[in-house]
C-alpha cells in the first residue's frame, strides 16, 4: 500500500448540511477512499485515498455523479447547457405547481399526489429528476405527480421539509409517506404500488 494522500477538493455550489452528507457518501464508495470529510462553509472535500487503488478521476466523477462540480474543472457555460436543453422535451407526466394550486390538486385529489419539493440551484435534485420523471412516466395513470420549488413558494413550510429534495406522497389529503435527501426511488415505487 502507498502512503495516503490527503487532498482539499473544491466543490461548487455546496451550501448545506446535506450537500455534505450525500458528497460523503459518494466519494466514500469510491475503492481505495480512506475517508471523506466535507465543509460547506469552505465548500470543499478533503479526501484521504490510497493512490494505488483510487486515482483523482475517480473520485472526481464521484462527485459529479451526484450533481457537483470540481472547482478547479472546466464544464460547459449556463449557455451551452441551456442550449442544450432545447429540443429535449420535459416529460409531461410531472407538473410544476404553486402554492395556489396545492389545495385543489393535492390535497383534494381522488389519487394518490406525490410532489417533490426541489430547487433550482440544488444539485441533488437535479441528479434526481430523470428517476423521478421516469417513475412518473410508469405511475402515470395511478397517480399524479408535481414538482414545487421551494424558492417561489411556502406551502412546503407547512409540511416541515427541512431538506432538499424531499418527496412527499399525499393519500386523502394528508401526507402518508415521505422520502428525503438520500432518496431511494424504488422505495418511493414500492410505495405507491402497495408493497412499502
Amino acid at each position: 500500500m502507498d502512503e495516503l494522500v490527503v487532498k482539499d477538493i473544491p466543490i461548487t455550489r455546496m451550501d448545506c448540511p446535506t450537500c455534505v452528507l450525500t458528497l460523503e457518501k459518494a466519494v466514500k464508495r469510491v475503492r481505495g477512499v480512506e475517508d471523506a470529510r466535507g465543509n460547506y462553509l469552505m465548500k470543499t472535500m478533503r479526501v484521504t485515498y490510497d493512490p494505488s487503488v483510487a486515482r483523482l478521476e475517480e473520485i472526481e466523477r464521484a462527485i459529479e455523479r451526484v450533481g457537483y462540480q470540481v472547482g478547479y474543472k472546466t464544464y460547459p457555460s449556463p449557455i451551452s447547457r441551456l442550449m442544450g436543453l432545447f429540443g429535449r422535451g420535459e416529460s409531461k407526466a410531472v407538473k410544476a405547481i404553486g402554492d395556489a394550486d396545492f389545495p385543489g390538486k393535492v390535497l383534494h385529489s381522488e389519487r394518490p399526489a406525490v410532489v417533490l419539493f426541489s430547487s433550482r440551484t440544488c444539485p441533488i435534485c437535479k441528479s434526481l429528476k430523470p428517476k423521478f420523471r421516469k417513475l412518473a412516466e410508469r405511475e402515470a395513470g395511478t397517480a399524479d405527480f408535481y414538482e414545487m420549488d421551494v424558492a417561489g413558494t411556502e406551502t412546503w413550510r407547512d409540511y416541515e421539509v427541512m431538506g432538499l429534495p424531499t418527496i412527499i406522497v399525499f393519500r386523502g389529503g394528508k401526507a402518508a409517506e415521505r422520502f428525503a435527501a438520500a432518496l431511494d426511488v424504488d422505495g418511493l415505487e414500492d410505495a405507491l404500488e402497495g408493497r412499502g
